[in-house]
């Protein structure tokens, strides 16, 4: 029940959360809007300029596992770059792009957690009924 109430809420809050934001937090540092459909190497740019040669192959690697991802550099800034009166749009869109980071990690943790205590329910429920048969059906004549 838990985990449902958490779903919806990251469904209605937590995923426009993270499209405006993202939006907006790009749009306050002069970087272009983008959108990229498709999975793996069959990934193409449908919003803004064409995908570099460098973003392809940077991309090629961190799919191969040979580059790391760095989650650290989704919210650093270079406010050297930024116009000081978009200040108050990054701090507001920074901080909307983070409540829904923050409402997708709630809701993975949440899953996590439930599918764990559930598979040790299953397990758990099963040996129960399995002792019990050993017990009254093998062996109905065992003292406890």
């Amino acid at each position: 029940l838990v985990t449902v109430i958490v779903t919806y809420a990251d469904l209605f809050v937590g995923a426009p959360s993270r499209l405006f934001g993202n939006f907006f937090f790009d749009r306050a540092q002069n970087k272009p809007v983008t959108l990229d459909l498709g999975i793996g190497p069959f990934q193409t740019r449908v919003v803004g300029p064409p995908m570099s040669k460098e973003e392809k192959e940077r991309a090629a690697l961190v799919r191969k596992g040979l580059l790391p991802t760095n989650p650290n550099t989704v919210f650093d800034v270079n406010l050297d770059e930024v116009d000081s009166s978009a200040y108050p749009a990054l701090f507001l869109s920074g901080l909307v792009k983070g409540t829904g980071d923050l409402s997708k990690f709630i809701r993975e943790t949440t899953e996590a957690v439930d599918l764990f205590v559930g598979r040790y329910l299953v397990f758990l429920a099963t040996s129960y009924v399995l002792v019990k048969f050993v017990h009254f059906k093998i062996f109905p004549d065992f003292p406890f």
